[in-house]
């Protein structure tokens, strides 16, 4: 059936964004069969692609020798396709920065140096937002940021060390920016409250506007039930006290998820949006969610 929606609304799809999260291994050898997995599938589809959105945890440990191996063997992948990559770091991002005190973030600072080729991030590493455009729609990511000193990091919702610089007013503020224009998805790597493992973090950034059309996430990988609980299989939801739905769609890995998931989100003529959810494990497609 997917496959028969898929040829219908190709002729009016205007814009088609492959997103991805969670790669997140400590092992090359590992976060390479995973990716290549996924790369394939997304190449034997065929599906044009304006961007790729990559909502964190791209790599996991403290080896940097190996997270300058996973961040290389990603950056081929993706120069290869040709597509400009919008990427915010997550909590695992972190790892390096959490266990060393220096401010390296290896997959943010590869996505910056290509700022030619479109690709985007946040401007500076202490950023904890940055914006995008998908035609006439606006793109607001989230993200976890760092000082560039290392004196404080912000990640899984919290902050650790001294230092850290934004207040609710900050939040407000970028909350009554994103309220003022036309039409807005957001992104980022955790769930609203009333997603899966949602962060109070979050919530600061409520009331949420009508404007606001889609939220996607990653960092709740389908199929782990250690860390996501009684909602492990769960990639579609609300937001609390909101008609605002959200979806994760992570993980790149199957380790802790039981597939190589993403997922790809479709913006139609007629302002409608799909997020049509993919196992590249089983080369199939899962769920399909149609949005007024």
């Amino acid at each position: 059936m997917i496959e028969q929606y898929l040829g219908v609304s190709a002729s009016r799809t205007l814009y088609r964004v492959w997103l991805v999260s969670d790669l997140q291994q400590h092992d090359p050898e590992r976060s390479r069969r995973c990716m290549y997995t996924a790369a394939e599938d997304f190449e034997n589809l065929g599906l044009r692609c304006e961007k790729v959105w990559y909502l964190g945890d791209s790599v996991e440990g403290e080896d940097l020798s190996k997270l300058n191996a996973m961040t290389k063997m990603q950056e081929e992948v993706f120069l290869g396709f040709g597509l400009p990559v919008c990427y915010c770091p997550g909590n695992h991002d972190m790892d390096y920065l959490s266990a060393t005190g220096e401010a390296l973030i290896p997959f943010r600072d590869m996505v910056a140096s290509h700022r030619d080729l479109g690709w985007k991030t946040t401007g500076c590493i202490s950023d904890f937002y940055f914006w995008d455009k998908l035609g006439d729609i606006d793109v607001l990511f989230f993200a976890d940021c760092a000082a560039p000193d290392g004196s404080w990091r912000f990640c899984h919702g919290r902050q650790f060390g001294h230092g850290y610089p934004y207040v609710d007013e900050d939040f407000a503020r970028l909350s009554a920016e994103r309220d003022k224009k036309p039409r807005v998805i957001t992104a980022g790597h955790y769930a609203y409250p009333g997603g899966n493992r949602a962060t109070d973090y979050m919530g600061a950034f409520m009331p949420i506007g009508d404007n606001v059309k889609l939220h996607v996430y990653g960092h709740a990988h389908v199929g782990d039930k250690v860390w996501a609980g009684k909602d492990w299989g769960r990639q579609i939801c609300g937001v609390d006290g909101h008609s605002l739905t959200q979806v994760n769609i992570s993980s790149l890995e199957v380790g802790r998820g039981n597939a190589i998931r993403s997922a790809f989100l479709e913006v139609y003529d007629d302002g409608e949006m799909a997020v049509i959810f993919r196992n590249h494990s089983h080369k199939r497609w899962d769920k399909l969610l149609i949005l007024s």
